[in-house]
C-alpha cells in the first residue's frame, strides 16, 4: 500500500541525502516536503519551495529505484498540490518529464515571459548542472511585475 504524508522535522537529513544522491539542491525545514511510503518503507520524496508571497516551486521529485513504476511520483505530486497554498506554482522538470507535469495542469512558459528572478536563476543553474535540458512550467497567471528570464 502506498501512503504519502508530510515529512517530520527529524527526517530532513534523510530527505537531503536522497537529494544529494542525484545532485538536487537540499531542502530547508520551511518547505512543504512530502514523503511517500510503500509497504512501510520510505519510497520517495517531493517538495514545494516558497519563492515569494503567493509563488512557489514544485520540485525535488525523487523515487527510490526499487519503488519506480508504482505511481509514487504521481501520488507525491497529488499530495503536494492538494496542500499547496501558492496561487502560482512553477515547476522545472527534466524535458522528458514535461508531459507528466502538464497532466497536472502545468503549462510551458514561453521564452522571454516574466518569471520571478529566483526561478530564472534556478533554470540557468539546472541547465549548467545537468546534461539533460529542463523545461519551465507554471500553474496560475503570471503577474506583470515579475522579472524576465535573462534580464
Amino acid at each position: 500500500m502506498l501512503h504519502v504524508r508530510e515529512s517530520q522535522p527529524g527526517e530532513l537529513a534523510w530527505v537531503n541525502s536522497c537529494y544529494a544522491s542525484v545532485g538536487f539542491a537540499p531542502s530547508a525545514a520551511s518547505e512543504l516536503i512530502a514523503i511517500a511510503e510503500a509497504d512501510g518503507c520510505k519510497a520517495g520524496v517531493g517538495r514545494v519551495v516558497p519563492i515569494t508571497s503567493g509563488v512557489g516551486e514544485l520540485g525535488g521529485m525523487f523515487v527510490l529505484p526499487e519503488f519506480r513504476g508504482r505511481s509514487v511520483a504521481t501520488k507525491l505530486v497529488d499530495f503536494l498540490l492538494s496542500r499547496c497554498q501558492h496561487a502560482q506554482l512553477f515547476c522545472i522538470p527534466f524535458a522528458h518529464l514535461r508531459s507528466f507535469y502538464v497532466s497536472f495542469g502545468f503549462l510551458p512558459v514561453d521564452p522571454g515571459i516574466a518569471v520571478p528572478e529566483p526561478i530564472a536563476r534556478k533554470v540557468a543553474w539546472c541547465n549548467d548542472q545537468y546534461p539533460e535540458p529542463v523545461s519551465l512550467l507554471v500553474r496560475g497567471a503570471l503577474p506583470a511585475t515579475q522579472q524576465r528570464i535573462g534580464s
